[in-house]
């Protein structure tokens, strides 16, 4: 049926709850044959709120610890035109998890080759989606995204 949301493992799907019961801000330990260090979570920004298409987001949110309590936030231009384009920056960026809203199949294809996780189907203000991504409490209904149960 044209016009409908691509379906990807959400949140609130069983196959993605292993996602979220690991531990939040910052996910370490890259695969084999990748980069080491720490990989980043990122969020897409729009108007302060996740924005509802990473496809077409303008900036995204790093997140990374600055010590013991304190979180780095740190907001960056997407600079990509093509879904290419931007899966390579992402990766550049040592993105390892991004929250966000709808992603259409292709680039969600692109993103998980390249062992990004996504936790799709969210919405709500930046503070509160990081502060419950953080606690492990992002399944929360209010969060859901309209559409994606």
């Amino acid at each position: 049926m044209a016009g409908t949301m691509p379906r990807h493992a959400c949140i609130f799907c069983p196959k993605s709850y292993i996602r979220l019961s690991q531990a939040p801000v910052p996910v370490t330990s890259p695969g084999p044959g990748r980069s080491t260090g720490i990989r980043r979570t990122a969020v897409p920004v729009f108007l302060g709120r996740v924005s509802p298409v990473l496809d077409t987001c303008t900036q995204l949110l790093l997140l990374g610890s600055g010590g013991k309590t304190e979180n780095v936030r740190k907001t960056i231009p997407m600079k990509g035109s093509s879904i290419f384009e931007r899966a390579r920056e992402i990766q550049r960026l040592g993105i390892g998890v991004i929250i966000c809203g709808a992603v259409g199949d292709p680039f969600y294809n692109l993103l998980r080759e390249a062992d990004i996780d996504l936790v799709c189907g969210i919405t709500g203000d930046i503070d509160d989606v990081i502060e419950a991504y953080s606690n492990g409490t992002l399944e929360q209904p209010r969060f859901r995204m309209p559409g994606s149960e």
